[in-house]
């Protein structure tokens, strides 16, 4: 699903994988080993040079908001001056889909903020405002979502229910890249793990959690 060829940054350097479609994987390691930035290089945020592709299509010289992917982390980048149908009737025009209200409430009701579609960002709890962040990186119906610790600097109970969120976007073929350095979190959504060390991609640690989806790092 997602294939990543020789990929260089200012942080790495001829870093190649793969990752299956519909499965959950874990990057870890400590701070400044390159985790970060090869989410945004992904995402088409920063810089890069090598080959990446998803479902078989190079994206590297693609826009950011024109790639199959969406990137989640801790700033939650939400229009303030936007309502959070409006902040989800955005993002659908970014990706060239029709601002459809029906589309908008389903994914708002299965996140359970539908009463808050009309709400500003202000308004809402931290809580709120995440899901309302995840709800409008999934509008555009993405085929590969990168998340950046999103739900660290919640509640427990929280964070165990947005899990539960992500976990119901795998079983339906979304693949997740989610960088974490919470073990619970790995537990809970990881089928495999990489480890982040000097800007160099190592060999997972972590035996397959559950189901077949494997990733194949390489070097």
């Amino acid at each position: 699903m997602l294939r990543i060829e020789r990929l260089s940054t200012q942080a790495f350097s001829d870093l190649s994988f793969h990752a299956a479609e519909g499965c959950c994987t874990v990057i870890v390691g400590r701070s400044g080993s390159g985790k970060t930035t090869l989410l945004n290089a992904i995402a088409g945020t920063i810089p890069c040079q090598g080959h990446i592709a998803i479902d078989g299509r190079r994206i590297d010289n693609v826009p950011a908001w024109q790639r199959p992917c969406r990137y989640l982390n801790q700033r939650l980048y939400l229009f303030p001056y936007l309502t959070v149908a409006g902040n989800l009737a955005l993002a659908q025009y970014a990706a060239g889909q029709p601002r459809a209200k029906r589309a908008q409430m389903a994914i708002l009701d299965e996140l359970g903020i539908a009463h808050l579609a009309h709400r500003y960002p202000r308004q809402i709890s931290g809580g709120e405002q995440q899901r309302a962040a995840l709800a409008r990186a999934m509008i555009s119906r993405p085929r590969l979502l990168l998340l950046d610790e999103p739900f660290s600097s919640l509640d427990w109970d929280i964070r165990r229910q947005l899990w539960e969120k992500v976990k119901n976007l795998q079983r339906r073929g979304v693949t997740i890249l989610l960088v974490t350095h919470e073990p619970q979190e790995t537990q809970f959504l990881a089928q495999t793990r990489w480890v982040m060390a000097a800007g160099r991609l190592e060999e997972s640690t972590l035996p397959v959690a559950s189901g077949s989806c494997i990733a194949h790092p390489r070097q």
